[in-house]
């Protein structure tokens, strides 16, 4: 299996007076302020956000580290532990029937776009911007409110998690969700900011190739230490619905 590509972009900060100044020689031709060059008119690229997650139950040690199993991680950050409220919207299912998750976490809106892989395996395209939130929200269930408004949508989950976080291997995201409502889930997870070429949008083509390297390179991460993980997990959405029926709430 061959991993994804890495691309890297580099800037200079360079001050003008660094250059030389020179005079035209009769041979030279003065630019006239107006014309734009090449460089100058090509589009900047549009970027999206891609990530894609595997869910675990549970860890499978009483407590994450570099070495408490073999082979060892080759690195492992510690994050500091968050506690993230959550609010998830919908309106008559018209949303997460179609694989999009709009939700107001700890006041910031954000909307996850599923893009294909299983319950288990996640792959979204995520949208933080206000702007393109309420435009798919509009595109989708033909609501037109504002965002104070809550773009028209209803609360249909309202929790608060618990989450410790450790990046292992420099890249991969290992995060272990407690919610208040008593479940616990896990989930190993890459992002990847995609960008697009000559000021177009990245292609849905572009998007299922890189998310296909993505969670190849989870499978194989979490084969790798499967000595950390206990599998068969249930999302934490589901398990509040099923709390909220099994108590009447």
């Amino acid at each position: 299996m061959h991993g994804p590509q890495l691309f890297r972009l580099l800037s200079w900060n360079v001050k003008p007076e660094s250059f030389p100044s020179v005079s035209p020689s009769a041979n030279q031709k003065l630019v006239p302020k107006h014309q734009a060059s090449p460089m100058a008119s090509r589009r900047l690229p549009k970027t999206c956000i891609l990530e894609v997650e595997r869910k675990f139950r549970s860890l499978a040690v009483p407590q994450l580290t570099q070495y408490g199993g073999l082979p060892h991680f080759k690195s492992l950050k510690t994050l500091p532990v968050k506690v993230i409220h959550d609010a998830y919207y919908d309106k008559d299912k018209l949303l997460s029937q179609s694989g999009a998750w709009i939700r107001k976490r700890d006041d910031i809106w954000e909307a996850k776009l599923k893009k294909g892989g299983s319950f288990l395996n996640s792959r979204f395209e995520e949208l933080s911007s206000i702007e393109a939130i309420s435009a798919y929200i509009r595109r989708h269930t033909g609501i037109n409110e504002s965002e104070s408004r809550n773009f028209g949508l209803e609360p249909i989950a309202v929790f608060t998690t618990t989450r410790n976080t450790w990046i292992a291997d420099e890249e991969f995201r290992i995060v272990l969700d407690k919610m208040d409502f008593g479940h616990e889930v896990g989930e190993v997870e890459l992002q990847k900011t995609l960008l697009g070429v000559d000021g177009h949008d990245p292609t849905e083509q572009q998007k299922q190739a890189e998310m296909q390297l993505m969670d190849e390179r989870i499978v194989d991460f979490m084969k790798t230490y499967a000595w950390a993980f206990t599998l068969g997990a249930t999302g934490k959405v589901t398990a509040y619905f099923e709390w909220k029926r099994k108590n009447g709430v």
